[in-house]
């Protein structure tokens, strides 16, 4: 009798659908379904997703890069065995390349500037959760940087 391969990934039963928010363009909504709808909802937590009920989530960042990072997501969720599935409007968007002429350094590549601004992403969301309050602000010596106190 054949059995289940020993390497082969467990399945749970959760599914995550993924899509474009309705009223938000770069937003991405998640609803969640299955008897372990919670491991999803705690997966997409880590990833940046905000819960708006027990089975909707929204990941809605500063950068405008919500199509990204939900691919991203999407990945952790199948390495778990939840089944994640993305609307084509969604993986239009996942595939389109935005252009960044007017980001102040000489052509940085796609990468890096994701790396920067989820950079910014976490500071923006350790303020906003209260996690990170800024006392004072303040123009550096080099007149083009602004510094911040916080805690």
């Amino acid at each position: 009798m054949p059995g289940i391969p020993p390497d082969a990934p467990v399945r749970l039963d959760a599914q995550v659908f993924l899509d474009a928010h309705p009223a938000h363009p770069t937003a991405v909504i998640a609803r969640l379904t299955g008897s372990h709808y919670r491991t999803a909802q705690a997966l997409l937590t880590a990833h940046g997703f905000d819960s708006l009920d027990e089975h909707t989530m929204v990941l809605a960042r500063i950068d405008r890069e919500e199509p990204h990072w939900a691919q991203k997501a999407t990945h952790a969720l199948h390495a778990e065995g939840i089944t994640a599935e993305i609307t084509p409007g969604l993986q239009e968007a996942i595939d389109e390349e935005w252009p960044w002429i007017t980001y102040p350094d000489p052509r940085p590549s796609h990468d890096e500037i994701r790396e920067r601004t989820d950079q910014a992403q976490k500071i923006h969301d350790a303020i906003r959760d209260g996690r990170l309050v800024i006392h004072a602000h303040a123009h550096a010596d080099t007149g083009r940087d602004t510094v911040a106190v916080g805690t």
